[in-house]
Formats: structure tokens, sequence, C-alpha cells
């Protein structure tokens, strides 16, 4: 049994965040249940098992040297870490100075967490469409040419964004951008779905939606106030703040369905303005006062409804609004912060003068920084993407998109073998007669007939 004399750090730090990491952990099966009822009932197991699968796949590439080339502290680059810690070797008896009252293993552990559900975040761009060995491969090496570097330049103390002075309270840009524009990416470069701009696609499952949107909710509270590393005020602000932008962004969404689309109260409209406000309040939770969450909730909320409508009508095929969601409600969250961060809170907890603040306090030169960190993180998310997808569909065996056959019937039953509704039948929203003429189906999980069309799928 350990003392208190042998235990490293604080026990309130300790503490939280161990709390946190869990938090955050839940996050991934609530993001599969939020994209399963997004999408069509036929790839409800399927995307279950992607963002399951892709957490796994990340885990393991964090534990070989992933860790280490996104924080370790004994490179001397701007760019990327080193193999100091490869195999979480000295992790336990040792502290990273970004989170120096806890062990380097929990830190390592709670950032795990955010690798971990960031590809889940992009692969829903292609729900329906991409193999799940293929997806394997390509998790494991985005995570090392793209999440880590980027982590990396963010959130390392010698990180070039970093020293930039790009404010990313926690993540804005290394979770939600980056996995925005992969989604974006591999949307246009696996093309269309074979009965795209056929038929309206609708959430089979908006109970899916609703309690998968609790679950990140929940989560969010750790994703954000664990991101202090610490049981402190900037961890209480950051949570406060989460939960009041979450609530507004629900009902401002839900109200623009309403308006715009001449919905009712959209249950999925109320889910999808709650997760667009949490993306875009991450970046900021930490630097601004809870009460301005308020914002970080309403705007993005329009500015993500107006984005999905967006990419329809430039027919882009982003099953779930990745892009629209994360993306842009990623990248306005960090502009928003860029405006309303307040040396009040930045100031919290860390040496006078070595904090920086948005345009209330009338830093001018915030905005013009966090739009340099979005335009970088963008454009090596984007140019890495592309050159992964080309050439892991160029390996036998590894073409990325299924064939027709897969996607008409299915994923649950090609890809897994498996039915998340194995008592119901395909209802006919979900294959097209002239699939049906040609295709003799097994039995594969129900569709729930609704009247909610309106958006694609709704996002995500």
């Amino acid at each position: 049994m350990c003392n208190k004399e042998q235990t490293l750090g604080s026990l309130s730090d300790i503490s939280w965040i161990l709390i946190s990491s869990a938090l955050v952990f839940l996050q991934i099966p609530g993001l599969g249940l939020f994209y399963a009822g997004l999408g069509e009932s036929k790839n409800s197991l399927s995307v279950l098992l992607s963002v399951l699968l892709a957490a796994g796949v990340v885990m393991t590439q964090w534990v070989l040297f992933g860790y280490s080339l996104a924080f370790s502290d004994t490179s001397t680059s701007n760019f990327i870490g080193n193999f100091k810690y490869a195999a979480l070797v000295d992790t336990l008896t040792t502290v990273n100075p970004i989170a120096g009252t806890i062990p380097t293993a929990l830190f390592s552990m709670y950032q795990m967490m955010f690798a971990a559900i960031t590809p889940g975040l992009a692969i829903g761009a292609v729900a329906g469409r991409m193999r799940l060995l293929p997806m394997m491969v390509f998790v494991f090496l985005w995570t090392t040419i793209v999440y880590d570097p980027i982590a990396y330049w963010t959130w390392s103390g010698l990180g070039w964004l970093h020293v930039l002075n790009v404010m990313d309270y926690a993540g804005g840009s290394v979770v939600h951008v980056s996995a925005g524009v992969t989604g974006l990416v591999l949307a246009l470069m696996s093309g269309k779905r074979v009965d795209y701009g056929t038929r309206n696609y609708e959430s089979h499952n908006p109970t899916y939606v609703y309690m998968g949107t609790i679950l990140l909710w929940f989560g969010w509270m750790g994703f954000n106030g664990g991101s202090a590393v610490s049981a402190s005020t900037r961890a209480v602000g950051a949570a406060f703040a989460t939960n009041i932008a979450a609530a507004a962004g629900g009902m401002t969404y839900m109200g623009m369905e309403a308006l715009v689309n001449k919905k009712r109260f959209s249950a999925v409209g109320f889910c999808a303005g709650v997760v667009v406000a949490l993306v875009a309040v991450t970046p900021g939770s930490g630097f601004i006062e809870p009460g301005m969450a308020i914002l970080f909730g309403f705007f993005p909320a329009i500015v993500c409804f107006y984005a999905v409508k967006m990419m329809h009508y430039f027919k882009v095929d982003d099953a779930l609004d990745v892009a629209a969601c994360h993306g842009v409600g990623g990248a306005f969250g960090m502009i928003l912060t860029g405006i309303f961060a307040q040396h009040k809170v930045t100031d919290i907890g860390v040496t006078p003068g070595t904090s920086t603040a948005g345009w209330v306090d009338q830093v001018w030169i915030q905005v013009p920084v966090q739009l340099a960190g979005i335009g970088a993180v963008c454009a090596w998310t984007a140019g890495w993407t592309a050159i992964l997808v080309l050439v892991i569909n160029l390996i036998p065996g590894l073409k990325m998109r299924c064939h027709q056959e897969a996607e008409e019937m299915g994923l649950d039953m090609y890809e897994v073998g498996e039915s998340a509704y194995p008592y119901g039948s395909v209802a006919t929203s979900d294959v097209d007669s002239d699939s049906k003429a040609h295709l003799s189906l097994p039995k594969v999980p129900s569709q729930i007939t609704l009247n909610n069309a309106g958006n694609n799928s709704s996002m995500a």
C-alpha cells in the first residue's frame, strides 16, 4: 500500500484528472451512439464499432510512441517531440512541466483520451462508405503524422504555435478543426454515396442521438474542466462555461430549425446545437468568464446551421456534417476566443505578464494569431490526409471505400457480419427499389420511419 510520501504530486489534482480521464473516455461511446442514431440503421453497428476501433488503434499508438511525439518535455524542437517516453518509460516517476502536480503517466492517459476520440469524429463524414481494416491503418498513420505534431505545436512549451501565443485551451484546433478538415477531405476523396441526391437521409434513431448527446455533454466537463490539469479555479470556470454554452447552443439551433426549416421542437436539432456549442467553447472555456459562454453557444449554432446548408448547396456528401460542425465550429470558437478571452481569467495560476488575452482587453493581435493557427492546422491536416488516402488506396487489399454492393446492403452485415437490430428488417428508406430488385438481403436493422428529413442526417 502506497503511503503519502510515495505519492508523486497533488492528491486532489490526481483525483480530478483521474475522474476527467474517465469522463472523456465516456465521450467515445457517446460519440458512437450520436453518430449511429444520425445515420442509417443498416450501418448502425459498423458506426459504433468504427468509433471504438479507432480509439483502440490510437491508444495502442499512444503507448508505443504517440505520447512522446506529442508531449515529450526533453525535445528541443519547435515542431515535434522525440522518443524519450516511448512505451511510456519513466512516466510513473516523473512529471511533465505542463502538468507539474500529477505523474506523467496520468497526464499521458488523460491526453490519450483526446487523441482517441479525434479520428472517430472525422470518420463520421464517410459513415457507411469506409471499410474497417483500411480505416484502422489510416487512423494509426493519421494520428502519427497529423494529430501528434499539431498537439505538440499547440500545447508543448516549445511548440511553435504555443510560442506564437495561439490560444487553444482544450482542442478547438487540435481536435475539432483537424477532425473537421479530415472529414471534408475523406468525403471529397471517397466520392458521394451511390444514392446521394435521390432521397433524403433520415436520422434513424433520435433516441440514440439523445443518449449520445447526454454522454458527450457529461464527458465534456472532463474534456474542458480537466484541461486545467489541476483541481483549480480555472477548472471550475471551464466546466461551468461548457454547460452554459451547451444549453444556449441547443436552444438556438432548435430555434433555427423551427424558423428556417419549419420543423417543430426538433430533438435532433437541439442535440446538434448542444454538440456545436460544446465544440465552439472548447478553445476558450478556460480563458473566459462563464457568463460569456452564452455567446459561444448562440453564435456558433447559427453559423454552423448555415454551414450545413452551404455544404448541402455545394453537394458535398459529408454524411454526418462533420466539417460544418466540428471544422467550422472549432474554427469559429477559436476566433471567439481571440475576441473574448480576458486577462482576469488567463492570468489565473500563471506568472503575471506571461498570459495573453483577446480584443475585449485590447489585445488586437490575438484574432490574427488565432487565424494563423487555424490556417496552419487546416493546411497540415488537409495535405497529409489527402496523401494518406492516396497512398493507402494504392496498397492491395486496403482500398478505403467499400464497393457498391456493400454500401447498398449496409456495412453492419457486409463488414461486421452482425446487426444492430437483429429482430427487425430493413425498411424501405434504407435500400432503394432498384437495389432490392437485384440484391437479396438478410435481416438487418429495422428503420424507424421518421418525418425529419430536413438537413441530411443533421450533424455531429
